[in-house]
């Protein structure tokens, strides 16, 4: 089983977390270890067989459901927000979004450099392919 909780997250903040903070902590923590759970069974294989036989995996696990959870709790409601302005004359507001990666408006989010931490990034086509046709050669007396 991974051994992580709230203290162990909250630690390595680089801020105190409220009560409330420290309540959704716990929630995305769960979550997090589940999303690794079925990357892990889309790739055919089992997590919690695997961190009793694979050394390095329990600290990587660690270290992707750190990520996950940090990301989310200190972006927080301002997921998705690249720049934002303000004018107070006649009041004004602004507020640009973009696509980000490491944090999704639903909470965690397991990228591509996590998967690649637990091992579960696959670079090229994978599958059976034919050879390729040789090309044709001549042959000179």
């Amino acid at each position: 089983m991974l051994d992580i909780d709230v203290e162990y997250v909250a630690d390595r903040l680089p801020r105190e977390l409220t009560d409330v903070e420290k309540q959704r902590l716990e929630v995305l923590i769960d979550d997090s270890i589940e999303l690794i759970e079925v990357a892990f069974l889309r790739a055919g294989r089992d997590f919690h067989a695997d961190l009793e036989t694979v050394p390095w995996l329990e600290a990587a696990a660690r270290r992707a459901v750190l990520e996950m959870v940090s990301a989310a709790t200190l972006v927080g409601t301002n997921t998705g927000m690249r720049s934002i302005s303000s004018t107070t004359g006649p009041q004004s507001d602004s507020v640009t979004f973009s696509d980000v990666d490491s944090v999704s408006w639903g909470g965690v989010r397991l990228t591509d450099d996590l998967l690649k931490l637990l091992g579960l990034w696959h670079r090229g086509a994978r599958g059976r392919f034919p050879r390729p046709r040789r090309w044709p050669e001549r042959w000179s007396p």
